[in-house]
C-alpha cells in the first residue's frame, strides 16, 4: 500500500471517530425537552393545603416579579404598593386538578422547584396526608426538601401574612425554623422526605411543628408592614403528632422540649432553674446548653420494655439571681443537680403526653428492632406494638456539667449583701 493511501485511510478512520464522538456529545447538550422561559413561570415560594367540602383546597404563594426593592427587606427605592408575592386559592378533587385550575386565573404556569415551605391544615391532617406526600415524592418539579408545618385553622391564611425584614415569606419561615432548631430546640424542623421516612418507619409516627398567627387579623397589605410592631405575626406554637398519616393530637412547647431530649435533637437550649432549691423553688438562674447527646438502650424486664435513656450535656451559666458563691465546687454541683432535676421533670411530662396519644414519636420501635430483632419480628407478626408501647417504661439518666460561668466568679447578689 502506498504511503498516500495509508495516510488517507488514517484520516478517514480519524474522521469517523470524530463524527461518532460528536454525535454522542450532541445527545448530552441537546437541551431539556420541557424547557420553559422564565417569564412564563410563576415561582412558587410556599404552598398550603386544606380539606373543604370533600375537596382539596390548595393555596399557592407566587413571587411577584413586578415588586421591586422595598422597605420590607430590599435595599432600593422601589414602590411598596406592589406586594412581594401573590396567592392563588383553588379547589379540586385531586391536587393536580387544583393546580391546573390556577391556569384559569394566572398568566404564568406554576413552578414548584424553588418552594421552601408547605402548610397543612388540621382538617386535612385528620383526613390523612398520604396522597400529598405521594405527590411531593412523585412529581419531578416538586421539592421534597420543603419544610412541613401544620396549623389549627385554615392553612391558606398563613401564606397571606406579610413578614417584616424579609420579602420572601417562604424563605423567612424556613429561616425561622432553622434558627429555632439551632438556638432553642423546641420544635425540630421536618422536611417532606423526612416526614415520609418517619411515617413508614417501624415507629410509624412523626411530629410536625405548628405554625400560627399571633393575632386575629391577617396582615396582607404592604402598608401594614410600615409599623414598628405588627399586631399579627407568624409564630410557632405547639408540636403536632401524626400517627401513620393522620393527625392525633398536640404536644405543648414544654412537652416538645422533653421529646427533643429523648430523641437526641438538642442542638442548643436555654434552661431556667432554682439556684438554691432548698431555699426556694422559684427559677432564678439560667444556663445555655452548649452541647447535648442522648443514647437509648432497650432492656426487657418483667414482661415489658424499659428504655434506658442516657443524657449528657455541657452548659454555660448565663444568669443567676441568688447570693450563691460560684467559686465553691459545692455551689456548682448544687446548680448542676437542680438543672438535672429540671430536665428529668420535663422528660417525664413529655413521656406521659406521648403515651396518652399512643404514638411512638420517640422512635423506640426503631431502637428495639435494631437491638432486639427477634423480639421485634414477633411483635410485628402479632401486630401488638401499640399494646407493647403502652407498657414501655423509661429510665432517664441526666448528667449536666457547667463548663463556664461567664465573666464573673461571684453573683451580683452576693456583692450587694457585703
Amino acid at each position: 500500500m502506498s504511503e498516500k493511501k495509508r495516510i488517507r485511510r488514517k484520516i478517514h478512520h480519524k474522521g469517523r471517530s470524530f463524527l461518532l464522538v460528536l454525535s454522542l456529545l450532541s445527545l448530552l447538550v441537546g437541551g431539556c425537552w420541557d424547557d420553559r422561559e422564565l417569564n412564563e413561570l410563576g415561582i412558587v415560594s410556599g404552598s398550603a393545603y386544606d380539606w373543604e367540602d370533600d375537596q382539596w383546597k390548595a393555596t399557592y404563594q407566587v413571587i411577584n416579579p413586578s415588586s421591586g426593592s422595598s422597605s420590607m427587606g430590599g435595599s432600593g427605592g422601589g414602590s411598596t404598593s406592589s406586594p412581594p408575592f401573590l396567592t392563588y386559592t383553588v379547589k379540586g378533587s385531586t391536587i393536580i386538578q387544583a393546580v391546573e385550575r390556577t391556569n384559569l386565573t394566572s398568566t404564568r404556569e406554576l413552578f414548584f422547584s424553588h418552594s421552601r415551605v408547605t402548610v397543612i391544615g388540621e382538617s386535612l391532617a385528620k383526613q390523612g396526608i398520604s396522597q400529598l406526600v405521594d405527590l411531593f415524592l412523585r412529581r419531578p418539579d416538586a421539592r421534597e426538601t420543603v419544610y412541613v408545618f401544620i396549623t389549627e385553622g385554615e392553612a391558606g391564611r398563613i401564606l397571606d401574612q406579610l413578614m417584616q425584614l424579609t420579602k420572601n415569606q417562604g424563605a423567612g419561615i424556613q429561616l425561622m425554623i432553622e434558627q429555632e432548631a439551632k438556638l432553642t430546640s423546641y420544635f425540630p424542623g421536618i422536611q417532606m422526605y423526612e416526614l415520609a421516612m418517619q411515617m413508614t418507619s417501624d415507629s410509624g409516627s412523626t411530629t410536625v411543628p405548628e405554625i400560627k398567627l399571633t393575632g386575629n387579623r391577617v396582615m396582607d397589605r404592604t402598608d401594614d408592614t410600615a409599623q414598628t410592631d405588627l399586631p399579627s405575626r407568624i409564630a410557632f406554637g405547639r408540636l403536632g403528632v401524626l400517627k401513620e398519616d393522620r393527625f392525633v393530637g398536640w404536644l405543648s412547647q414544654r412537652e416538645a422540649f422533653g421529646l427533643s431530649f429523648m430523641t437526641d435533637k438538642i442542638k442548643a437550649a436555654n434552661i431556667s432553674f432554682p439556684s438554691i432549691p432548698e431555699k426556694s423553688d422559684r427559677d432564678d438562674a439560667s444556663v445555655t446548653l452548649l452541647h447535648s447527646s442522648t443514647s437509648v438502650h432497650p432492656i426487657w424486664e418483667n414482661d415489658h420494655y424499659v428504655m434506658d435513656i442516657d443524657i449528657k450535656a455541657g452548659a454555660i451559666l448565663t444568669e443567676i439571681g441568688s447570693e450563691l458563691d460560684l467559686e465553691k465546687a459545692s455551689s456548682m454541683r448544687q446548680m448542676e443537680r437542680s438543672i438535672e432535676n429540671n430536665i428529668l421533670e420535663i422528660i417525664d411530662n413529655s413521656w406521659h403526653a406521648v403515651k396518652k396519644l399512643n404514638a411512638d414519636v420517640t422512635g423506640f420501635a426503631v431502637s428495639i428492632h435494631r437491638n432486639h430483632p427477634k423480639q421485634w419480628k414477633r411483635i410485628k407478626q402479632e401486630g401488638s406494638w401499640d399494646t407493647v408501647f403502652q407498657k414501655v417504661e423509661i429510665r432517664p439518666h441526666v448528667k449536666v456539667k457547667i463548663e463556664r460561668i461567664g465573666l464573673s466568679g461571684r453573683s451580683y447578689k452576693s456583692l450587694e449583701l457585703k
